[in-house]
């Protein structure tokens, strides 16, 4: 039997975690501005355009966390968030983003959605950018799925151009290095393209099955 005290403590622990999620939000979108400004104010295009990057990896984290607030820990639905994101770039290509979810991913937390949210955007943005010439329209496509071992798995892959042997998936930029790096603090996995193949695959674990 569950006692009113034991009620009345996990609402109060699930006002406090709604309040610390919106205070994440705000914080991150107050970041975004500060970026934004700054971006504006740079006087060389370099450093401009590593603001302007930078403040949209940042609005993709708002957005992600913003979503979590209406429903969270969904995978799907941030992916959806960032897939909105990204069409102002690939449509004006077009560019197709098509996301396909054969699981649902229960079972990740807050912060491995949100870090999963930056990983794709930064792995699709890369391939809008780069993947593509200039005036061929593409696709990039983005599954989620679970596989034998339980485990969450994203799949990023685009129908673009080969990936130059001089700057591969093994060495990549910073982007990939960035990518490397956030799955690496979720205990996931990122498996890149070998040969011809332009597929990036994210392995995650699930904390609860």
């Amino acid at each position: 039997m569950i006692s009113n005290i034991d009620h009345a403590t996990a609402s109060h622990d699930e006002m406090l975690l709604r309040e610390t999620h919106h205070r994440c939000v705000n914080d991150l979108q107050l970041i975004v501005g500060l970026l934004s400004l700054q971006s504006r104010r740079a006087k060389s295009r370099e450093a401009r355009q590593a603001l302007e990057e930078a403040t949209a990896r940042v609005a993709v984290l708002a957005q992600a966390r913003a979503g979590l607030n209406r429903q969270p820990s969904s995978l799907p639905t941030a992916l959806r968030h960032v897939c909105e994101a990204l069409l102002s770039q690939a449509e004006p290509r077009s560019i197709l983003i098509t996301l396909t979810t054969e699981d649902e991913a229960d079972g990740l937390n807050a912060d491995q959605v949100a870090t999963l949210a930056l990983v794709v955007n930064e792995l699709a943005t890369n391939a809008i950018k780069h993947a593509f010439e200039e005036g061929k329209a593409g696709h990039v496509s983005i599954i989620v799925q679970r596989n034998d071992g339980g485990n969450t798995v994203i799949i990023v892959d685009d129908d673009g151009l080969p990936i130059p042997e001089a700057t591969d998936a093994k060495g990549g930029g910073i982007g990939l290095g960035l990518v490397r790096r956030l799955v690496k603090s979720i205990d996931g996995l990122l498996i890149v393209p070998t040969g011809r193949s332009k597929s990036f695959e994210i392995r995650v674990p699930l904390l609860m099955v």
